[in-house]
């Protein structure tokens, strides 16, 4: 009660302040009829449309979804009132379908409605039980029409049950293909995904998932970021009805295509288990419970060089493959209770675990670099809807995750790191636990006034990291090159000539001079000494708090049947920086201009927005510097260190104190500069979409975003070079790292949309985009070359990704020429994606020593000479003098990528029809289909069930059917033997970031009821 009357009390203010004209009285006025409240908006010579949904009971149904559709496919939609009643105004006369949609309850049958020109036509609405599709529904899902409706746009996506049957089972693989389908984000931000209205967490299974949206309404102010590359999922609620399903898939190394960068295949195999079943409890409540068992028995696929462990210690190859099982298990259990006539309540349990006996290893990472990983998370959501009014609609959600994540490494001696060679000894997690609570508070409220569509609300967010780390309580030894090292002869003397050396030969240089018997003084006056060691002292365990707010206001107003303006307002704020005042305007418009076609309806609508988006500073980045303040935690860095690694020859040497490292003040201290700024995106986006033919849509948008105070890491004590050197802070080797927010970032991007609806047996939808990004940083992880002049950061961005394309579909055998019956009933869905190189760094590799980084990029030289490397990219300059052009940032390009999965599947059914008994309209259009095969009318990618009670679906999978290689970028290293040389595969399928497998092949076997 107290909840109602602050959403009625906030009303009240609104109306006070003049949103809708006038204040409310103390008590809500009754109803008005519908003709009675819209008379005044009427236009002259257009009708109306009025009508009731109700269930097969007769009981009304307020809330519901009703969707009119013209002959040529174009829709409006509208909210059945608190008595289940319904109006359209201004119809232009013709004939029209009206179709309800509301959670649980399916339509009994088709409506058809003819609008005479200032008359009114009643379309009356049954729903029951069954799980029913409409035509009108599917197109308009698909977007086989244009409209000015905010959330209409063309380049949105909607997927249902149909649909989620042609994706993936595997969350990863599902995962990366919504990716794919969202398309290319704008910002550096990236998409970002929802889980019934919450951001963050792992994908439900599948077969939990009632529905996914794509980049519906990029500028609506109730989200904190823009919409294009927003996914939404929503799970599924209990149903009045039993149903269920299970299924089973599965993938193994003998159908696959093996890891060109492995010699044998190795043994894989995955396997997945599913099963879900729903049905009421009581009159007013219903159950929905999913689970799903995963075995994943991947491998670390390792490409790294490696020396002999005896004299001479040479270099070799070392391509092999470690096992690194997983064992996931999730359950989700769902309750949906309806309190009363006005209010319902959702409350949904979710458990994960996942168990890793290795982790961490693949590429350069050796196995005794890996470490064993333990992670369990709960979670719940409580969701409770009320019905305020006819036109007042209020949720409130609750969510709290826990999330513990225990590590154990598998070796406890000190790491050594040859650059772009190999890694092993301790892992960089160390044994470590991670425990997480996430809380998150929504109120968001909906209210319909006329020709305006309000939302406001406010999100709180809280997060507590407990954390215990032992992570580089070992000394770390780097070994990254030298560009200037003493020539040495065959007797291991210096020749008085200097040349560069790479990592590996540093190493192996070590190892020659301690088999020679040299001193330690020696080994390190020759260039042999490792380049870096880090050591952590200090208290492990640490413990944070962060909170975020974002309260918002929205109104899509309806100005005319053709032009819509939202416009909208978001306030945000956090703890833990000084910045806490960042509001975000947004403005959107859609706009169809004239009349033409059926109805009196233009086929084109223009489309825009402006909004600013912010990106809040993570609570990861906060606890770094609660760690390394210098107090708790310090990390200690020495260059050129006379501390040397074990190696195969001492394998017990002395290592270094942190008392022995303090004396030296090498000393790493991490901080959040008092002027920094949230990073934000100011995007502008405007577009044309338009209606080819009846079913085949078009959208060509731009969209201009340009990041402000992107964040990036500078070292305030560093020598100013300007200044004879001199430092601000503390000596030179005090590297005190700030947190500062003066970067900048520049997208533009052309995205174009092709979406068409050949029959029921063909839907094609694709997307194609040009982007061109530059700025002068990638965010925190970016330290520039010169802490004092960024100008030389300038460059492209990691997001400069010039062409990506993606076309997905469906293709059936029952289209109409097919007349082999055996032929029937299968369904084709090709997942193509293709995109253009990433940008990525070519570095020198050494350790830079103002930074303690190996980020110091090479000049560029027009001459050979000493310290000259030839390259692809020209002659590279490894000792760069000041004042020489350096190589600008981001400057190489990886290789392109393409990739062509399909899903090919046939569905038998059989059993009663589920359709038995029904009135009205005929199975076709009720939504029963093909024996064997799907719905005449399916979902974009089309359906697999058919009108039987029981259905049994057989599918393959194929990721990379043509087992096309697509490689990781290159190496960008200078003083690296393997320098722009791919050393891996990219776009790992499955759990594994890399995969044992070229191509992949899943079978699967799912039986409903």
């Amino acid at each position: 009660m107290k909840l109602r009357a602050m959403v009625i009390s906030l009303c009240g203010l609104l109306f006070a302040a003049g949103i809708f004209g006038q204040a409310p009285a103390a008590q809500p006025p009754p109803a008005a009829k519908p003709a009675q409240a819209q008379r005044a908006a009427r236009v002259p010579g257009t009708g109306t449309v009025t009508g009731t949904v109700a269930d097969d009971t007769g009981g009304v149904i307020p809330n519901a979804t009703v969707t009119l559709t013209d002959s040529n496919g174009q829709t409006q939609i509208v909210k059945t009132q608190g008595d289940g009643t319904y109006t359209f105004i201004n119809v232009q006369p013709g004939n029209y379908t009206v179709s309800a949609d509301f959670t649980g309850l399916a339509q009994a049958g088709v409506v058809m409605v003819q609008v005479a020109s200032a008359k009114a036509a009643t379309g009356n609405i049954v729903m029951n039980v069954q799980m029913q599709k409409q035509e009108v529904t599917v197109q308009a899902e698909t977007n086989t029409a244009v409209s000015v409706d905010p959330s209409q746009n063309v380049g949105a996506l909607v997927l249902k049950k149909e649909d989620l049957d042609a994706l993936p089972d595997d969350p990863d693989d599902l995962e990366q293909d919504l990716q794919a389908l969202a398309g290319p984000s704008a910002g550096p931000s990236g998409g970002q995904i929802y889980i019934d209205g919450f951001t963050g967490g792992r994908l439900p299974p599948k077969e939990s998932i009632r529905e996914i949206r794509i980049n519906q309404n990029p500028f609506s102010a109730e989200y904190d970021r823009l919409g294009f590359g927003r996914i939404e999922i929503f799970t599924k609620p209990g149903s009045d009805k039993f149903h269920g399903q299970g299924l089973y898939s599965t993938s193994d190394d003998i159908w696959d295509a093996r890891n060109p960068f492995l010699p044998v295949s190795p043994p894989f195999r995955t396997q997945l288990a599913s099963g879900n079943v729903s049905g009421p409890l009581g009159k007013k409540a219903s159950f929905f419970f999913d689970v799903e068992r995963r075995w994943i028995d991947d491998n670390g696929i390792i490409n790294a060089e490696v020396l002999a462990p005896t004299y001479p210690f040479g270099t070799s190859s070392l391509q092999e493959f470690y096992p690194t099982p997983q064992r996931r298990t999730t359950m989700s259990p769902r309750i949906d209770y309806q309190l009363n006539s006005n209010n319902t309540l959702s409350v949904r349990y979710s458990y994960l675990e996942n168990l890793q006996s290795l982790a961490g290893i693949g590429q350069f990472d050796l196995p005794d670099n890996g470490y064993k990983s333990v992670e369990r998370q709960q979670s719940a959501i409580v969701t409770e809807t009320a019905v305020l009014g006819p036109k007042v609609v209020n949720e409130t959600r609750f969510m709290f995750v826990n999330d513990r994540t225990n590590n154990d490494q598998v070796s406890d001696t000190p790491a050594l790191s040859v650059a772009t060679a190999f890694l092993t000894g301790t892992a960089n997690v160390g044994n470590s636990y991670l425990i997480r609570n996430t809380y998150e508070v929504q109120n968001y409220t909906s209210i319909s006034a006329g020709a305006h569509s309000l939302k406001f609300g406010i999100r709180l967010r809280g997060s507590q990291i407990f954390d215990r780390s032992l992570n580089g309580f070992l000394p770390s030894y780097t070994y990254a090159g030298d560009e200037d090292a003493p020539v040495l002869d065959a007797s291991l003397n210096p020749t008085g000539a200097d040349a560069p050396l790479t990592p590996i030969e540093q190493y192996q240089r070590l190892l020659l001079l301690q088999n020679a018997g040299a001193s330690t003084a020696t080994i390190v006056a020759y260039g042999a000494g490792p380049s870096q060691v880090t050591l952590t002292n200090g208290l492990p365990y640490v413990q944070m708090n962060q909170w975020d707010w974002g309260p918002y206001i929205q109104d899509d107003w309806r100005v005319k049947p053709n032009l819509t303006i939202s416009l909208g307002a978001r306030y945000e704020g956090q703890t833990n920086i000084h910045d806490k005042n960042d509001w975000a305007p947004r403005i959107g418009y859609a706009w169809s201009p004239g009349a033409a076609g059926a109805g009196g309806r233009s086929k084109t609508v223009f489309r825009g927005g402006f909004g600013i988006f912010y990106d809040r500073f993570q609570d990861t980045n906060i606890l770094n510097t609660l760690l390394y303040n210098g107090k708790l935690q310090t990390n200690y860095t020495q260059q050129d260190p006379s501390f040397l690694p074990p190696t195969p020859l001492y394998p017990s040497p002395i290592l270094p104190t942190p008392g022995e490292l303090t004396a030296s003040d090498a000393t790493r201290i991490y901080q959040i500069d008092a002027n920094f700024h949230t990073d934000y995106v100011i995007q502008t986006a405007v577009g044309v979409e338009r209606q080819l033919a009846r079913n085949t849509t078009l959208a060509v948008n731009y969209t201009n975003s340009r990041g402000v105070h992107e964040p990036r890491t500078v070292d305030i004590n560093a020598p100013n070079p300007n200044d004879g050197g001199a430092t601000l802070y503390g000596p030179p080797s005090l590297q005190l790292f700030n947190y500062e927010s003066t970067g900048f970032f520049r997208q533009n991007q052309i995205i174009t949309n092709l979406n068409s609806r050949v029959g029921s047996w063909l839907t094609l939808f694709s997307f194609y985009s040009f982007a061109h990004a530059h700025s002068d940083t990638d965010g925190l992880g970016t330290i520039p070359l010169n802490q004092w002049d960024f100008a030389g950061e300038m460059g492209r961005s990691s997001l400069d990704i010039h062409h990506r394309l993606f076309v997905g579909g469906t293709i059936s055998s029952d289209f109409p020429a097919n007349h082999v019956k055996w032929l029937k009933g299968f369904r084709l869905a090709p997942f193509i994606t293709a995109r253009s190189g990433s940008p990525f760094n070519i570095t020198i590799g050494t350790i830079n020593p103002v930074t303690g980084l190996s980020t110091a990029r090479p000049g560029i030289a027009s001459a050979a000479g000493a310290g000259i490397i030839s390259t692809p990219y020209g002659l590279l300059d490894t000792s760069p003098e000041v004042g020489e052009t350096i190589v600008p940032r981001n400057d190489g390009n990886g290789p392109g990528q393409i990739s062509f999965n399909f899903r090919l599947s046939r569905t038998w059914g059989f059993g009663t029809t589920k359709f038995a008994g029904n009135v009205g309209g005929s199975r076709a259009s009720q939504g029963g289909g093909m024996r064997g095969g799907g719905r005449g009318m399916g979902g974009i990618f089309g359906d697999t069930t058919t009108e039987h009670r029981y259905n049994l679906t057989f599918s393959i999978n194929d990721r990379n059917a043509f087992n096309h290689v697509n490689l990781l970028n290159p190496i960008g290293t200078v003083l690296s033997p393997r320098f722009d040389e791919s050393t891996g595969i990219a776009g790992g399928f499955g759990a594994e970031s890399q995969s044992s497998e070229n191509r992949r092949i899943d079978l699967q076997l799912r039986f409903q009821f």
